[in-house]
């Protein structure tokens, strides 16, 4: 009986994701196998993570959705400065990231490689894919904004970068606390808005240590996502074309990137952990300085996010991802 070398997925999952800005990087230290800690050391300093690691999608080559912020990303630094996210290049480090955690997992879970075809597949299934997801949305966009005023501003006028990635992790923490706390979420379908529980709270029976107690669980609720698929018309009319609706799970965004921020900011506090240089993200073009006087409304119009990023070239990202087994399909 040959071994199933496919990750289970449901085609009802939409299965959105999007990438945060780390302020520590990778601990390497718990991987084991000499080509994962080889990939992994590549990608030491780049700060861009995917949320959640959507690996089951690129493996198999399905798609999934880019959670994509309506309007351009930019915060001012001081009366003369902006700094700007530029998509592109954030998207292809994010990307670079996905594909090496794939490979990890695929490896560990299959003894196969990432396939260079089925992640091409995924890519292009996915690129052309619009989501209305309002509040994650606004959400993750708060989070790079929220980079953008402690950590490059930090950066900027040379002041202490650990008191700065503390309160950068403090406000995405706050946020997912928040949104847990308020159990509702914003739903934008078929030209309908509504409010939804997030997930709902339930009592069952528990056993430790052979006695009987009541324990309150969380159980995350499926959510409506409307789908757009802009192949053939672009991103200009994202509010006004055919849609499907599919299914996802907030929830899980927010207690992942909780988690996340908890590890980060006790890493910080304990004064045992490097910080991320943000040089790198301006050296990359990850993050634009923009004077404010010379900066129209035009020109922050070609950072948005609504495009299908075809100035990305996968073959230049997956080339240097060494496989750990033969692939099937390389």
């Amino acid at each position: 009986m040959s071994r199933k070398k496919e990750f289970n997925t449901y085609k009802s999952d939409g299965a959105p994701f999007f990438f945060y800005i780390d302020v520590v990087p990778i601990d390497i230290a718990q991987y084991e196998i000499q080509n994962h800690i080889k990939l992994l050391q590549g990608v030491a300093h780049n700060p861009i993570m995917p949320l959640p690691l959507r690996v089951d999608r690129v493996f198999n080559g399905e798609s999934s959705i880019i959670i994509r912020p309506r309007e351009p990303i930019s915060f001012p630094i001081d009366d003369n400065l902006f700094a700007i996210v530029n998509p592109v290049p954030f998207i292809q480090c994010g990307l670079e990231k996905l594909l090496i955690f794939t490979e990890i997992r695929s490896s560990e879970e299959f003894v196969a490689s990432l396939s260079h075809t089925k992640a091409k597949e995924w890519w292009e299934a996915t690129r052309y894919l619009y989501g209305r997801l309002t509040t994650l949305e606004e959400d993750f966009a708060a989070f790079l904004r929220a980079y953008l005023h402690t950590v490059i501003k930090a950066h900027k006028y040379e002041e202490d970068l650990v008191s700065a990635a503390i309160a950068y992790c403090e406000l995405i923490r706050d946020v997912c606390n928040k949104r847990i706390d308020s159990k509702e979420f914003l739903v934008e379908t078929k030209e309908r808005v509504k409010f939804v529980q997030l997930y709902k709270r339930k009592e069952r029976n528990v056993y430790q240590k052979f006695r009987k107690k009541r324990e309150e669980l969380l159980y995350p609720g499926f959510l409506d996502i409307e789908i757009i698929d802009n192949r053939e018309m672009g991103f200009s009319n994202v509010e006004i074309t055919e849609s499907k609706i599919l299914k996802y799970i907030p929830l899980l965004f927010y207690d992942d990137l909780l988690e996340c921020m908890l590890q980060n900011l006790k890493k910080l506090k304990e004064g045992d952990v490097e910080i991320l240089d943000p040089s790198l993200n301006i050296d990359q073009g990850i993050i634009i300085l923009h004077e404010t006087k010379r900066l129209q409304l035009t020109e922050l119009s070609k950072y948005s996010w609504l495009r299908d990023f075809d100035e990305i070239n996968l073959d230049s990202i997956l080339s240097p991802i060494e496989p750990t087994f033969p692939p099937d399909l390389h």
